[in-house]
């Protein structure tokens, strides 16, 4: 519905703009400006079309919000927990429904010590997104069940795989009332490999008040299974925020 609606406005501007001769060619232009449109509503994390999101914090706290996807990780969740107690930070943690099901002493942990629990499907399944909105509703259902089950809470936080949001995620969450969208203001894209000097280069500026960064503690999930670069990257942002005077802190901790 979505997609036919904006079509249709689309062509009927085109109609109304260009004259007849040039129809077919004005047609090809409205179908590029369609499909540009529809890949920044579901790619760009501020965008609010479909699913309103939370990409950053007030800025006018001296906070910043570290997160971390696709854990929990029996080898690297371990490490970034002690840099986190190292630091007096705390973060927020979107784990995968089957991992925390593998590994529920590291999710009970995660909320020991201070940090947020939030959802990230129970599958990250590539073929999420493609799948129907009832299909994607009962994933991200089960992954909600798995992190209540072991905190003893339901989460409220949730980020879809690779942050994106469809019109097929807006359906599937349309009766999820509770749940709130979380992307962020920038990511080391560190699942693909990036040395820990890159990822710093990539973050160190969008180290500032209100920002959400995203890291992953969990790996193989499309990227690679090495983590120390991450590890060691998170060490040395942790050390810049304190420098400018910023405050880790969780998603729960700054009121989201």
């Amino acid at each position: 519905m979505l997609v036919k609606a904006v079509a249709a406005v689309c062509i009927g501007l085109e109609r109304w703009l260009v004259p007849a001769p040039y129809c077919a060619a004005s047609i090809v232009l409205t179908v590029a400006a369609l499909s540009a449109f529809l890949a920044w509503v579901i790619v760009v994390p501020s965008a609010q079309f479909l699913v309103p999101s939370i990409c950053a914090l007030p800025a006018t706290d001296k906070n910043v919000a570290f997160t971390f996807d696709d854990g929990p990780d029996p080898v690297t969740t371990p490490k970034i927990l002690a840099l986190l107690a190292a630091h007096d930070a705390h973060a927020t943690f979107f784990v995968v429904g089957e991992r925390a099901e593998r590994h529920p002493d590291l999710v009970t942990r995660i909320v020991a010590e201070g940090h947020a629990v939030g959802s990230h499907t129970f599958t990250h399944s590539h073929a999420f997104h493609f799948g129907s909105p009832a299909k994607q509703r009962a994933d991200v259902e089960r992954g909600i069940d798995v992190v209540a089950r072991i905190t003893g809470k339901r989460p409220r936080l949730f980020r879809p795989p690779q942050g994106l949001r469809t019109p097929l995620l807006r359906d599937a969450l349309a009766s999820m009332k509770d749940l709130v969208c979380v992307t962020w203001t920038e990511r080391g894209l560190d699942a693909m490999g990036r040395p820990a000097n890159e990822i710093v280069d990539r973050l160190e500026r969008t180290v500032r008040p209100g920002a959400i960064l995203t890291l992953h503690d969990g790996a193989g999930l499309g990227g690679t299974l090495d983590r120390s670069p991450t590890v060691e990257a998170l060490g040395k942002l942790l050390d810049l925020a304190k420098a400018r005077g910023l405050a880790c802190v969780s998603l729960a901790e700054a009121g989201t």
